[in-house]
């Protein structure tokens, strides 16, 4: 069983310590080693186990026929390039069995290439050097599946894609060296970078974890769904400033600790960027969970969260570039005893947006002061709008309920709109107030013989 798997076994620690116990073992050994055998070397998988997804596919070349070792030890990376060298126009499907592949580099792959292991905990590939492993460029429909990669140069970058269209990371593990006790070493440690247009790249149950930048992306419409980033000191940035950045993530996890050194940020948008959409997106464990925007250069054109959770130790969402932000049932709540600011919004960068159904752990509504005057807020118990345009129709309910009532801050009648269309007032002092011909106002009210009298109220608008 993995370090990982032994450590959240024990229930009797908490979430955090569960995560803290798991990441802690980073520096000293790779975290993905497959099993746990008393001592320092890595156990050697059976040469013999098969997988059988990958055994029913007859042109899969398996690297353990080329000369790899996967012990943890060999160097690994001439096999690998020889099981990857596949005649031209043959769509390559390589195979690494169960196993620790040390390498120094990876071979380049054709489009359509196929990269299968036996599980992200069990095929693993391990890179010590200060470069970066994969590099796609120009290609398309590139699939890697149940792979775990390791880096650990401080400098070093897991993936990168360039003018690619529609690769594919499938159950795979992409870990970095980072975490609170090397800060910040590997502050440069990169995870996945999308750049130069790449397109329609799926991110899917994968993990990544413990980088300085878990995904950079300066592309849009790539997507990331039921993956999990795990102590990265930013999770997500969305970069370029060329108003091309977005990304699209759903049934996402963003988790850290509490040490300030391991995470900063989740998601960080830096700049004019394009459409960023996230659906079901869990967030604890950042100084600020999410940043988006900057003052001066601008943000996503449209920016949405639906049915998310916020947590963060100082801001949980800070909004401060977006020309269209739009929240849907976002819970905002609180990674340390003191609450965080929930939402700030600059006024300036973010004069409108739509938030709907934003709770709070430390009160029933956000704060109608939380939103700048042109913003649409629906709450549980309010609505705030701007302005409406148009003609306003409002109905009746069933019998001789009100159709529109206004109240004071205390629940407290003070006028009303009967089913019947009459305007009523429930105070006597009230009235109506009439503007006359030369700018004054008159307090229209009754005696209580019935009489009509009115009361000048001077040339100052009444308050009251």
């Amino acid at each position: 069983m993995s370090q990982e798997a032994a450590a959240m076994s024990n229930e009797a620690v908490g979430r955090r310590g569960v995560l803290a116990a798991a990441l802690g073992a980073v520096g000293a050994v790779p975290v993905l080693a497959a099993c746990d055998s008393g001592t320092d070397t890595p156990k050697t998988p059976a040469l013999e186990f098969r997988s059988p997804h990958v055994t029913d596919a007859p042109s899969a070349r398996n690297v353990r026929d080329f000369g790899a070792v996967g012990d943890g030890v060999a160097d690994d990376t001439a096999a690998i390039a020889a099981a990857a060298a596949v005649p031209g126009g043959v769509p390559l499907v390589m195979y690494l069995p169960a196993g620790h592949y040390n390498v120094t580099s990876w071979p380049e792959l054709s489009d359509y290439a196929t990269v299968l292991g036996d599980g992200a905990d069990v095929s693993v590939v391990n890179c010590m050097t200060d470069t970066t492993l994969i590099a796609l460029r120009k290609r398309s429909r590139v699939r890697f599946a149940r792979l775990g990669f390791y880096l650990a140069g401080p400098k070093a970058t897991a993936v990168l894609l360039s003018e690619c269209f529609r690769c594919s990371f499938d159950s795979v593990v992409i870990r970095g060296n980072h975490i609170t006790e090397n800060f910040p070493r590997y502050r440069d440690q990169r995870g996945i970078v999308l750049e130069n247009n790449t397109g329609g790249t799926a991110i899917l149950n994968c993990d990544i974890n413990n980088f300085g930048y878990g995904i950079v992306t300066s592309c849009i419409q790539n997507y990331v769904t039921s993956s999990k980033l795990t102590s990265n000191y930013v999770g997500v940035l969305g970069t370029g400033n060329d108003h091309n950045a977005g990304l699209a993530l759903t049934n996402v996890e963003f988790v850290s600790d509490s040490d300030p050194h391991t995470t900063d940020k989740h998601i960080v948008i830096d700049g004019a960027a394009n459409d960023w959409w996230l659906t079901n997106v869990w967030f604890e464990g950042a100084d600020i969970a999410l940043s988006i925007g900057r003052p001066g250069q601008g943000g996503p054109a449209q920016f949405g969260m639906i049915n998310c959770k916020v947590a963060a130790r100082s801001v949980g969402l800070d909004l401060i570039y977006c020309r269209q932000p739009y929240l849907a049932n976002v819970q905002f709540d609180k990674d340390l005893e003191k609450p965080p600011i929930e939402l700030r919004i600059d006024p300036a960068g973010c004069p409108e947006g739509t938030a709907v159904n934003l709770i709070s752990t430390a009160a029933e509504d956000l704060y109608p002061s939380t939103f700048p005057p042109r913003w649409h807020v629906l709450g549980r118990t309010s609505i705030h709008a701007p302005s409406f345009t148009g003609t306003m129709v409002a109905k009746a309910g069933r019998g001789d309920s009100d159709v529109f009532q206004t109240q004071a801050p205390d629940g407290a009648l003070r006028s009303a709109i009967l089913a019947s269309g009459a305007w009523l007032s429930e105070q006597a002092e009230g009235g109506i107030v009439l503007k006359d011909a030369s700018g004054g106002y008159w307090r229209l009210s009754v005696s209580a013989e019935g009489a009509l009298k009115t009361m000048s109220l001077g040339k100052t608008r009444p308050r009251e």
